[in-house]
């Protein structure tokens, strides 16, 4: 008799496979499947199995995916681990390599996989008749399963133990990824903390004070789209007529350069070290501005305590500045928000990612951070998908929702390929619906320049009245 496969998967996709390729299935019936769907059964359960022949991690309630399955390896370094990845993104190809997790599938190489093992397992007689799923989360059953948010009941401190621990799986489990990204030689301390001395001095002139407008965008758990409505953000803002920087603030993982198509980008600690680059680098007309993210792994934990000082030296030289987020929350995600405009906070279409915003609009909470510029965006909106606005509105308490349109494989096609600006040019529905919510957020700057960009501008397919057709929101610049 075959070994099983053990599947780790939100509840959400669970009911209802199409989200994952699985259209038609009943992930429930099938005997050689053993289903996990939080971090805590799933460790325990794999664990305590002898015959599992593989683990595959597609998702989870309360824990990322990449986190799950590196804590799964770590337990059990002799199972194979196999993550299952929609996105495509370089970071997590780099932490699943880090973590030794033994491969990151794509959405069509998952669902290759599971045909021919339910076919090997259908010739050994252990498979019966598939049968579909027609149910879907709704906006009750999300808010029911959700932890309570800002303005809702407060967690136990236990329930609140539970859900940090599990939510650090990966730093408390993984000695080798989490020494590698946080292990700061003391010379290399000295230097970076030399750098925000230097940084501390003026170098721009005095008559160069105004402030930008900074944008970072975040979410509750990974493989939300932050790195590309990052990217994507950027270049909407700078073919807008703004003066745009993006900073890749994924600490040690951010691949926004190869999504931008840059192969020698200005890294984040290289503009530390050399300030004086920042104005040689940093001067693009044709595109927007790039800081990439740390090229010294070991650099990211104190380099994260010096981008204040780096944003304070930037902002002067930039109307907008964009700033591209990694997936767990940390203290340096607080020092950003006390800088910024405003917050795009994403949620996608999965119901772990709803319950994911709400834990971390109530970690806020506890830690004193102020939410009242964060402006929330389902992702990944089309005809029939799980989730809307609205569903989620109801879930996050009544906050107003804005939606970001799926642009489907394109995006994954055209970023892999580094090809940003022929992907806004093909009037994709992504950056259609990107460019309407950055029209509502960003200010105008009044100036002759921006009023002819504001004439001018025309996405194919786009519907262009008066600035974009859509009232700004005061920002008080």
């Amino acid at each position: 008799m075959s070994k099983r496969i053990a599947l780790c998967i939100d509840e959400q996709s669970c009911r209802n496979p199409g989200l994952i390729g699985l259209a038609g299935e009943n992930l429930e019936i099938q005997p050689w499947i053993d289903l996990y769907f939080d971090g805590q059964s799933a460790r325990s359960g794999i664990r305590c199995e002898d015959d599992l022949e593989e683990a595959w991690v597609v998702s989870c309630d309360d824990v990322e995916a990449i986190n799950l399955a590196a804590t799964l390896k770590a337990d059990c370094p002799e199972l194979v681990v196999r993550l299952v990845d929609f996105e495509g993104g370089g970071s997590l190809l780099s932490r699943a390599h880090t973590a030794s997790i033994d491969e990151v599938m794509g959405k069509g190489a998952f669902v290759e996989r599971y045909g021919t093992t339910k076919e090997s397992a259908r010739q050994e007689g252990r498979t019966p008749a598939s049968a579909g799923l027609d149910s879907s989360a709704t906006a009750e059953s999300i808010h029911d399963a959700a932890p309570p948010c800002v303005g809702g009941k407060t967690p136990s401190a236990e329930d609140a133990e539970a859900s940090n621990a599990l939510l650090n799986l990966s730093v408390k489990e993984q000695p080798a990824l989490i020494q590698a990204a946080s292990t700061v030689v003391p010379e290399t301390e000295a230097a970076v903390q030399d750098a925000v001395r230097r940084l501390a001095r003026p170098t721009h002139s005095p008559a160069a004070s105004s402030a930008s407008f900074v944008l970072p965008v975040v979410s509750g758990s990974g493989g939300a789209g932050k790195s590309t409505i990052s990217v994507l953000g950027a270049y909407l803002a700078h073919s807008m007529g703004y003066r745009t920087l993006l900073i890749d603030y994924d600490l040690p993982f951010g691949d926004a350069a190869l999504m931008a198509g840059i192969e020698k980008p200005l890294a984040i600690d290289e503009a530390l070290e050399r300030p004086e680059l920042i104005d040689r680098e940093l001067k693009h007309v044709e595109r927007p501005a790039l800081l990439a993210a740390p090229s010294k792994l070991e650099m990211a934990e104190s380099i994260a305590h010096a981008v204040p000082a780096l944003l304070e030296l930037l902002s002067p030289s930039f109307d907008v500045i964009i700033a591209n987020t990694g997936a767990s929350w940390a203290e340096q995600h607080a020092a950003l928000f006390e800088r910024s405009t405003a917050v795009l906070f994403l949620i996608d279409q999965r119901s772990s990612s709803v319950r994911a915003g709400r834990h971390a609009l109530d970690l806020c909470a506890r830690c004193g951070i102020a939410t009242g510029q964060f402006q929330f965006a389902l992702n990944r909106c089309a005809k029939g998908a799980p989730l809307t606005s609205i569903d989620v509105s109801f879930a996050l308490q009544g906050a107003t929702v804005q939606e970001l349109r799926d642009g489907g494989r394109d995006v994954e096609d055209y970023l892999s390929a580094g090809a940003v600006t022929e992907l806004i040019d093909s009037g994709n529905e992504l950056c259609l619906s990107l460019q309407r919510l950055l029209a509502m957020l960003l200010p105008s700057t009044g100036s002759e320049q921006q009023q002819a960009a504001d004439a001018h501008l025309h996405l194919p397919g786009s519907k262009r009245r008066g600035r974009h057709g859509v009232k700004r929101k005061g920002w008080g610049k």
